[in-house]
């Protein structure tokens, strides 16, 4: 398998990337009912045909063609898709560190990721002639990869014009700020509780002390948090909170500190946890340090 794989029918979804990125163009109409699910890397989907909504942390976009949805590594996420009609969409899988190799003090290709964060909207819907360009681009990188056995360091010319994309990508979320207005339908309510968790993942946060806080009935909360997360509270603070002290490990903390800063008073606990949802110890993460 070549290093960015472009195969009909051979997407999956996986938690982790082992490799700097993935591509795949996928036109179907395949009756798949999509789960809520995060992933460990960045990801980058241009919607081109169908009926299909998106849903990212508690946010939900009807989609238009042409929309490009910038999904965040660690963000919640899944389609809805009425498959009536077929369902075309290009996708991108991108390793994280991959994107934080080509930066300095001006810019990085985590940028578009950043800002769609910041702005807390993830569709980004362009002028006609900026989304045509960026069509082409991915057109050209599919037609690398169709032809890289055939062209002179053909793996290498994927590459390049992976990154020429990004770069006009992130440019074009730089210049057109108004890109980032599709209208997202979202539960005002739900959006404060998650911000709020997300600020404090190293406190003591139980369901009872966040009903309190945002002055709702508990088991209403837990009702609608599931309903627009797809995950109960307890499910949502403890995956965020294992996310969090797997970046402080690979950032070289200690798995010691790494669990108390995330939020776990019992170390036990916190491995076991660990190992629950990434299928690994704390102490078999490599660290930057190593």
């Amino acid at each position: 398998m070549t290093e960015a794989e472009m195969r009909d029918g051979d997407y999956q979804q996986q938690g982790y990337l082992n490799r700097d990125f993935r591509f795949f163009h996928i036109n179907d109409r395949r009756k798949i009912e999509f789960s809520y699910h995060y992933h460990d890397f960045d990801k980058i989907i241009l919607f081109l045909h169908g009926s299909a909504r998106y849903m990212i942390e508690g946010r939900e976009y009807e989609l238009k063609p042409y929309d490009f949805i910038l999904v965040n590594r660690y963000d919640i996420h899944k389609a809805v898709v009425d498959f009536a009609e077929n369902y075309e969409r290009i996708i991108i899988y991108i390793n994280h560190d991959f994107l934080k190799r080509y930066q300095d003090e001006k810019y990085c290709l985590t940028d578009c990721f950043e800002e769609a964060r910041s702005r807390k909207t993830y569709v980004v819907r362009f002028p006609a002639a900026v989304s045509a360009d960026l069509y082409d681009d991915l057109q050209t990188i599919e037609k690398d990869i169709a032809h890289e056995e055939e062209h002179y360091a053909g793996s290498l010319l994927t590459r390049t014009d992976l990154i020429r994309f990004l770069i006009r990508l992130n440019e074009a979320c730089q210049q057109e700020k108004f890109a980032f207005h599709p209208e997202a339908r979202y539960n005002h309510k739900i959006i404060d509780i998650i911000e709020y968790i997300m600020a404090h993942l190293g406190d003591d946060l139980s369901i009872d002390e966040i009903a309190d806080r945002f002055y709702i009935s508990k088991y209403h909360m837990m009702r609608i948090f599931k309903a627009d997360t797809g995950y109960s509270i307890h499910q949502y603070i403890t995956e965020k909170r294992i996310l969090k002290a797997r970046m402080l490990i690979l950032g070289g903390m200690p798995a010691t500190s790494a669990s108390l800063e995330s939020g776990f008073r019992d170390y036990s606990s916190f491995c076991r946890a660990f190992r629950k949802q990434l299928g690994m110890l704390p102490s078999d993460l490599k660290t930057d340090l190593a």
